[in-house]
């Protein structure tokens, strides 16, 4: 199964199994509504469950580009029904690591030489494994620890097909669920992927938010290791810290809470309205605590640059919004970029 799910006949073939069944069960549904003999809320609940499920299974062999789309619509709760927010929202924790001996060629192939002549020990077990890369703990020659992410070879390649089988398929599903704006959706994946698949870009927007936050004490960015990275090797300064969400962890250690989150929104507010330029992928995993309640920012591959004067306009539509100017809020949103249409500015 492995293997087959690196040809794109197989994936186009595994994804019609899934989408057609589920455009056939909507158009019933749909049907039925106009013929006027609404299925309950039972019924929908079924096609929905059984749809999600059916993602679900469909990331777990598929990998790659489905795992991105799993998280993408399990954290969509304005757009998806509940039973893909149950089964997918914690996606990003059932993706399984490669095994290492490929892990190690795919490292040695992009080094251009054998691990040892770099590393002094790698980890083979993965500190983390996500939709398009895995990251193992390694140490340097000169005894530095660092973390070690590296691509999937064919990602790249099959991410363009998995991506030109959705878009088929949403433009067959036309527009019979109002409430899933599929086409919107495949079109965010398929921005947020190709962003990430651009490791020469994390690292310089890593080494950017680094320097930009680099008279904060209260904040760690890591150190990237340029002399071994490439498009598709990353090697960074290894931070180690408790994920923000294991609160049993935090206060193991003796950190307060209210400190964390203070301390995240600050640095959070500094890159949007201080420096136009963020960490687009604040989830647990890239959100550490290190001692002395440091916050560490791991993962940059979806930094976002922000328009000129945006922070300072948004700034504006909030102080004018709190005061009740309410003309001047919408001025301010429109300066910043929002679409206000003139029946909502009142």
């Amino acid at each position: 199964m492995t293997i087959l799910r690196r040809f794109a006949v197989y994936r186009v073939w595994r994804i019609t199994l899934v989408a057609g069944p589920a455009i056939v069960s909507y158009r019933w549904l749909t049907l039925r509504e106009r013929l006027g003999r609404p299925a309950s809320p039972e019924t929908w609940e079924r096609v929905h469950d059984r749809t999600a499920r059916r993602l679900h299974d469909l990331g777990i062999e598929l990998a790659g580009f489905f795992v991105k789309l799993c998280q993408i619509v399990g954290a969509r709760a304005d757009v998806f029904a509940a039973p893909f927010i149950r089964r997918l929202s914690r996606f990003h924790d059932a993706v399984p690591a490669r095994p290492f001996a490929a892990v190690r060629h795919w490292i040695e192939h992009e080094l251009g030489r054998p691990l040892h002549d770099v590393f002094a020990r790698v980890n083979e077990t993965a500190l983390a494994a996500a939709s398009l890369a895995q990251v193992h703990r390694a140490v340097l020659r000169d005894g530095t620890p660092v973390a070690v992410k590296v691509q999937y070879p064919e990602v790249a390649r099959l991410a363009r097909v998995d991506l030109w089988s959705l878009r088929i398929a949403a433009r067959l599903a036309g527009g019979m669920l109002r409430s899933f704006d599929l086409r919107s959706v495949f079109d965010e994946i398929a921005e947020f992927v190709a962003l990430e698949l651009d490791f020469e870009r994390e690292a310089r927007s890593t080494e950017r938010i680094r320097a930009a936050l680099a008279d904060d004490p209260t904040v760690r960015v890591p150190r990237v290791h340029a002399e071994h990275t490439t498009g598709k090797l990353l090697v960074l300064e290894f931070l180690d810290g408790i994920k923000v969400v294991d609160l049993k962890a935090l206060a193991a250690a003796g950190h307060d809470l209210g400190l964390v989150t203070q301390r995240i929104g600050r640095v959070y507010a500094r890159m949007i309205f201080e420096h136009g330029f963020f960490q687009g992928d604040p989830h647990p995993g890239n959100l550490l605590v290190l001692p002395g309640t440091v916050i560490g920012l791991l993962d940059f591959g979806l930094a976002k640059e922000l328009p000129p004067g945006f922070g300072a306009a948004v700034a504006d539509m909030l102080t004018r919004g709190l005061a009740g100017d309410v003309p001047g809020a919408v001025a301010a949103a429109r300066h910043a970029g929002f679409e206000v249409r003139d029946d909502q500015s009142t």
